[in-house]
């Protein structure tokens, strides 16, 4: 029996090739969409499951009250002696450790030099908190003393040709101290909040640098523990704020900020925004879970598709139905023979979805910036993707068989369902859901659009084009950094050089404004940057009172310039010449204010900053002019070459730094444009269907109608005004959706557009614009056929 139902679905299917075609179309497309998202969700929300011990690993991080830097008061980084406190003083702590990353650390090699993106500071105890697999080397005591480093496979491979060869070898860590092999540890998997790929004892780098191991006013450590089996992690924080008490002198740092101790459960580091100096970025898990919304509704909206032909579809098989149901065929057989059928659509659907989705997987890593195949589990996959074929044929399919199930045999030979009115108003619902979600989509296209094209745009108070920015961390090269400058001022094509502690779009230090007469309770937070004589003008910041650093004034090396936003902060009706404590304790004066300008992401709102003079910073910005930039840069690398550096020459365009800096949303915008795209691809599919099926309903009306003497556009207007009302209704459902959630995502940015009437209009217009060229394809051959064949046709 099941043979003779596989055999007759095949037939039935053969015989309905356009019907066949629209289906495995859409619903292949769709399960590639959402396998792909469904891999990438995955893969983020399986950060750091690995470790054996996930569920009890925990990091500390603190919150200082009154202490705001870039919109939040949580920091990651505590003071040293914290992780050897909390295990000597907590039974509960069975193990902590230090950790401190290092960005793009020299490491020397005989006579290689290599530059490692991340090393780590770590204390031995790492290795009991985190599943970290030794595969060469003592794996009791991996790192072997102060003078040791510990190497991931891929780390040791590059340095050494192999994980054996490496053991015993000596590594010039930062080119100045030695250390010595001691064991070698797997690659862990990308998907981990941080890997080690070099690590160095925490203590041995300390004394190296000549860092103090006591000292509890420096926070600038990670620290993570285990917990014993049992152990009530919310009890333990509130037994933190101890630990000031009793070893700080008080629980007062040395800026005056309370400082409170948290715990935070590893697997939440990933998904944790808004605490600052984080070890690695993180990731907003509320855009992940709407990421899987959207690929599950792609589902939906492909199943809803199925749904609306397979009934379309049975309304032409009446016939057929009622003879069946007269020789004897019985309700559950009919039942049977269509999810048979169903079935095999969606099967051949996923089959073609899979072979496709391994070509599109490496296109799609790169474009989410992460190999997302890792998380793909071949027995597992296959599984879930026998579960995942089931359910579609079940859910896409059990509406349209119960509906032929039920037909009554004498209403099928005349060529009519049961509930014909019914089965109509079913199918509308579902297209006006498909419409209502493809609405909503495009009308948040535009408006995330709209924001980013506004921070590309808008006046942020600086230039950004023609901007080259050289990492100097070379000491040979800082030494001699206004000989350096001078140098790059020769090239012909390069218009400024100037240096700084920060760029203009990220001053990253933040402090406490200090002035002489200020008063205990005049507390105001203030971002601080460093910079040289031309940095103002090559940047184009503009001094709307007072003047810019002076070369010909000798007293300038210890002036201060200020934003407008910090005159107001510090309640100065005539700032010039007020006295201020630069960073080195030196008394200066403020010589200028300039207009504010975004120092931070559009995100913030404006915060008062200044400037103090230096010429000592691992930053320098090359203002270009004219358009062979090429040859400049290859004259810079020449510049930077001759002064024999140790690091390699390095460097970015300005804008680039400004845009990568929304990144994220950049990336989110362009895959709600993907998904508003595919969305009216398959609904316009299903669109195209119906019509199909409406107009060969009508066919007999259509060439009465025009024997009549209707024109074409009369029909025209006959066969498609029922669609346009379903767009119209969708759109009325879709607006108000689609404005609340914009509504909300634009709240988050401290500066941003507004959500006006032509957004909304746009998007109906392009919804019926491409919907009608759908339905008016197949409505129009219909109006211009023959009326005589129209009549002929059964």
């Amino acid at each position: 029996m099941l043979t003779n139902h596989v055999k007759t679905s095949i037939r039935s299917l053969i015989k309905s090739k356009a019907y066949v075609l629209q289906n495995v179309i859409g619903l292949s497309s769709s399960l590639i969409v959402f396998m792909l998202i469904a891999l990438y969700v995955g893969y983020e929300l399986g950060y750091d499951s690995y470790h054996k011990n996930s569920d009890r690993i925990y990091r500390v991080y603190k919150e200082d009250v009154g202490n705001v830097y870039q919109g939040s008061n949580q920091y990651a980084v505590v003071p040293a002696p914290l992780a050897p406190t909390l295990e000597a003083d907590y039974p509960e702590v069975l193990s902590a450790t230090r950790v401190r990353r290092a960005p793009n650390t020299l490491m020397k090699v005989g006579d290689k030099i290599y530059i490692e993106e991340n090393t780590y500071s770590v204390d031995p105890q790492i290795f009991e908190i985190f599943s970290l697999e030794v595969i060469a080397g003592d794996p009791k005591a991996p790192l072997l003393n102060r003078q040791s480093t510990v190497l991931a496979r891929s780390v040791a491979e590059k340095y050494f040709g192999s994980v054996q060869e490496a053991l015993g070898k000596t590594i010039r860590y930062q080119d100045e101290l030695p250390v010595q092999v001691s064991a070698v540890i797997e690659d862990m998997p990308e998907n981990s909040h941080f890997t080690l790929p070099v690590m160095v004892h925490f203590e041995g780098l300390m004394a190296h640098n000549h860092e103090r191991l006591d000292n509890w006013d420096n926070s600038s450590y990670q620290t993570f523990m285990l917990l014993q089996e049992g152990t009530d992690a919310t009890a333990l924080e509130a037994r933190l704020p101890e630990i000031r008490a009793k070893y700080a002198d008080d629980p007062i740092d040395e800026d005056g900020q309370q400082s409170i101790y948290h715990l935070q459960p590893l697997k939440d580091l990933h998904f944790t925004s808004g605490v600052n100096f984080d070890i690695a970025p993180s990731v907003d898990k509320k855009t992940l879970l709407t990421y899987f919304g959207i690929a599950v509704m792609v589902l939906v909206i492909a199943g809803v598709n199925y749904v609306n032909l397979a009934t379309a579809r049975v309304m032409n098989k009446t016939r057929e139905i009622g003879i069946r149901k007269v020789i004897g065929a019985q309700k559950q057989s009919l039942m049977v023979q269509f999810l048979i059928e169903s079935g095999l659509l969606v099967f051949v659907s996923l089959l073609l979805a899979v072979a496709c989705m391994f070509f599109a997987i490496p296109a799609f890593s790169s474009f989410v910036g992460k190999d997302i195949s890792y998380a793909l589990q071949v027995s597992d996959a296959l599984i879930q993707l026998l579960i995942l074929g089931v359910a579609v044929t079940l859910v896409s399919g059990i509406y349209p068989a119960v509906l032929l199930a039920r037909f009554k045999p004498l209403q099928a030979l005349k060529g009519k369902g049961s509930n014909w009115q019914k089965n109509v108003l079913f199918r509308n619902v579902l297209v006006i859901f498909q419409f209502t979600v493809s609405c909503a989509l495009i009308l948040s296209a535009t408006v995330i659009w709209k924001q980013l094209n506004y921070i590309q745009t808008m006046d942020v108070g600086y230039e950004k084009d023609q901007i080259v920015v050289l990492s100097v961390r070379d000491e040979g090269i800082r030494d001699q950094l206004p000989v350096f400058k001078a140098e790059l001022r020769k090239i012909p094509g390069v218009s400024a050089v100037a240096s700084s502690n920060s760029l203009p779009n990220n001053i990253s230090s933040n402090t406490t404004a200090k002035w002489p007469g200020r008063k205990p309770d005049e507390d105001i937070r203030i971002y601080t940057n460093t910079a040289d004589y031309d940095y103002v003008s090559l940047y184009g910041l503009e001094v709307v009172e007072g003047r810019n650093f002076d070369p010909e004034i000798d007293s300038d090396k210890k002036a201060i310039l200020l934003n407008e936003t910090a005159v107001k902060a510090l309640g100065w009706e005539n700032p010039i010449g007020r006295e201020m404590f630069n960073w080195y304790g030196d008394t200066g004066k403020v010589i200028g204010v300039l207009k504010d300008y975004y120092q931070h992401s559009l995100y913030l709102d404006m915060e008062p900053s200044q400037i103090f003079f230096s010429e000592d910073h691992r930053s320098v910005s090359v203002k270009l002019e004219g358009a062979s930039s090429d040859q400049v840069i290859r004259q810079i690398e020449e510049v930077f070459a001759s002064f024999n550096p140790s690091y390699p020459f390095e460097y970015t365009f300005f804008d680039e730094i400004f845009s990568s800096a929304y990144e994220s949303e950049m990336k989110t915008a362009e895959l709600v444009n993907w998904f508003s795209i595919f969305f009216i691809v398959i609904a316009c599919l299903g669109l195209y269907g119906l019509a199909a099926h409406k107009v060969q309903h009508k066919i007999k009306e259509v060439g009465v109608r025009k024997v009549l003497g209707a024109s074409i556009s009369r029909i025209l207007i006959l066969l498609s005004k029922d669609f346009a009302l379903l767009l119209v209704i969708a759109f009325a459902l879709a607006a108000p959706l689609a404005f609340y959630f914009m509504n909300k995502w634009l709240n988050d940015f401290a500066y941003h557009v507004s959500i006006n009437l032509f957004n909304f209009v746009l998007a109906l217009v392009l919804m019926l614009l491409v919907a009608g060229l759908t339905v008016g394809y197949r409505t129009y051959r219909a109006a211009v056929r023959n009326p005589v064949e129209s009549l002929r046709e059964e």
